[in-house]
């Protein structure tokens, strides 16, 4: 199933992406992706990593906590907001939207202390475009963390060519697939 065009609409992308997520075998994807992180030089200078704690069809990074890496995951506000940042390594919750998340007594993480953003998208564009699933928390969270470097997690068949954007999206620096890490 070929991508929408570059034309069409977000939604039409959205459906696109997830449609092709269903095709993809996200544990074999998400052992190579973490794999090729482990092998990175920037994870391991980094300070703070900022992770997300995967859906189905997301690539699964927690593996990274297993072996030391200082991890930090987002918690979603119930109602509106904006995410904030906690450790890893403790108790987790499941939000009312189904994902787990930190904990509400986890320890908080200033944004300053995150060196390194590993960024869920459900499709980016070549050029480190992404679109998300369009709730914007993302795009809020990146004007907080303006000195992080941004990696796009992503199963290779889901870069392409450009993705619709606007002036409020931000691009990442580099993209990680199963294929590797290509810095942008």
């Amino acid at each position: 199933m070929n991508p929408p065009t570059i034309e069409a609409g977000k939604a039409e992308w959205r459906t696109w992406a997830e449609g092709r997520r269903l095709q993809i075998d996200f544990p074999t994807v998400s052992r190579l992706v973490t794999a090729h992180l482990l092998e990175w030089r920037p994870l391991h200078d980094a300070g703070a990593v900022l992770i997300y704690l995967p859906l189905a069809t997301e690539i699964d990074l927690t593996a990274l906590i297993d072996v030391g890496v200082p991890c930090v995951a987002t918690r979603t506000p119930e109602r509106g907001g904006a995410l904030t940042l906690h450790a890893l390594g403790g108790a987790l919750e499941r939000h009312r939207y189904g994902f787990l998340q930190p904990a509400a007594d986890a320890p908080p993480v200033e944004a300053v202390d995150v060196d390194l953003v590993l960024t869920p998208g459900l499709v980016f564009g070549r050029s480190g475009s992404r679109l998300g699933r369009g709730a914007g928390y993302y795009d809020e969270l990146f004007t907080r963390l303006p000195n992080a470097y941004r990696v796009g997690v992503v199963p290779s068949p889901l870069v392409v060519s450009a993705v619709p954007v606007e002036k409020h999206d931000v691009s990442m620096h580099a993209l990680a697939t199963e294929l590797g890490i290509s810095v942008l």
